[in-house]
């Protein structure tokens, strides 16, 4: 097997949800997991790794989701990862709206949907790879 060629930072003060998202993940998807258990420490990992996907949780205790994300989409080298967010359950439209608003790519509830999840990731990695093609090319010309 190829080494990774993607890296997924996951972010879940729950650690049998980091867990099972990572055991998942690496079942299907050649990737470099990560795991963040609190938004502090998501950042900290931000700072230090280059990263192409993040699925963050939303409810989390101290900074939630929205709060991450929003310091994500407001630094220069984090505001172009794509967040997918996931929620314990279905709380409203207001919270999808909130989350698009902020930037998320996109909204899962949990349970998670194993095909679901999956195929989802594996079509934001395809795009990073189409981004990375174009801007070899672009850099080329």
């Amino acid at each position: 097997m190829q080494d990774p060629v993607y890296t997924i930072l996951i972010v879940d003060d729950n650690e049998n949800n980091l867990f099972s998202l990572r055991a998942l993940i690496e079942e299907h998807i050649n990737a470099n997991v990560i795991e963040a258990d609190s938004g502090e420490e998501a950042l900290k990992i931000l700072f230090k790794e280059r990263v192409d996907l993040i699925i963050l949780d939303i409810q989390m205790e101290g900074m939630d989701g929205f709060e991450l994300a929003s310091i994500i989409k407001k630094r220069r080298m984090t505001s172009s990862i794509p967040i997918v967010f996931l929620t314990a359950s279905y709380i409203g439209d207001e919270f999808q709206r909130r989350g698009f608003e902020i930037g998320a790519v996109d909204y899962l509830t949990k349970p998670i949907d194993e095909y679901q999840l999956i195929n989802r990731i594996n079509v934001y990695l395809k795009l990073i790879e189409k981004e990375r093609t174009m801007n070899v090319i672009l850099e080329k010309g």
